[in-house]
């Protein structure tokens, strides 16, 4: 079986490392926290529908990160720079005989053909979860690449490793509640219970994940 390695389109291979800006944007909140994330300095092609592959972890089973697989489809949905068409764990492999692709491994060289012959794609969205403790203090790291398939050129990536117990995480991380959480919950509050749930946690480490990708 052909394989493929992705390319990163920057002078030096590496991700830029940026800081966050320090208010909010318009009324939304922000990702408030230590981020890698690399844009190719000139732009790829327009992609107008991307595939998003299932979050791989080398030892949690697939039915445990079914939470994180929701947030981040929900957060890349709401960006609305493209159609985003999900494929599930059995659809993954009923394509290539793998459940879950990683993004900084090699990739099976019939996965892109087959992606846009099936969901007629130009895009992919590799997901690795690199780090999760759902006790308190609630932490995850998510690392995200969007590939062109037809080039195997990534077109952008992000790296992220949040943890509430750092004091500048947990306030962005109640913004983040506050805000997102305001029409369902009239009530006011300070937002402290996305620290102490995982799945809401989840929710906000996908949201930040994202802040960097542009149309």
């Amino acid at each position: 079986m052909k394989q493929l390695r992705l390319i990163i389109l920057s002078a030096a291979g590496a991700l830029t490392v940026a800081g966050c800006q320090s208010d909010k944007v318009a009324g939304k909140p922000r990702a408030d926290a230590p981020q890698n994330w690399f844009v190719p300095s000139s732009p790829g092609r327009v992609m107008r529908r991307v595939a998003m592959l299932p979050i791989y972890h080398a030892r949690l089973p697939g039915e445990v990160l079914k939470d994180v697989d929701a947030a981040l489809l929900s957060e890349l949905s709401k960006k609305a720079i493209f159609e985003v068409v999900p494929v599930s764990r059995a659809e993954l492999e009923g394509l290539i005989s793998l459940r879950e692709v990683s993004s900084v491994e090699t990739i099976p060289g019939d996965l892109f053909p087959k992606l846009r012959e099936h969901y007629g794609v130009e895009g992919v969205m590799l997901t690795d979860l690199t780090h999760y403790s759902p006790y308190r203090p609630v932490s995850i790291g998510v690392r995200s690449k969007l590939v062109d398939i037809e080039s195997g050129k990534i077109h952008w990536a992000s790296d992220i490793l949040l943890d509430s117990g750092n004091a500048n995480v947990a306030r962005a991380a109640k913004d983040y509640q506050k805000v997102m959480c305001r029409d369902n919950f009239p009530i006011q509050s300070d937002g402290g219970t996305v620290l102490m749930s995982p799945r809401l946690f989840v929710k906000f480490a996908a949201f930040s994940n994202y802040a960097s990708l542009q149309r």
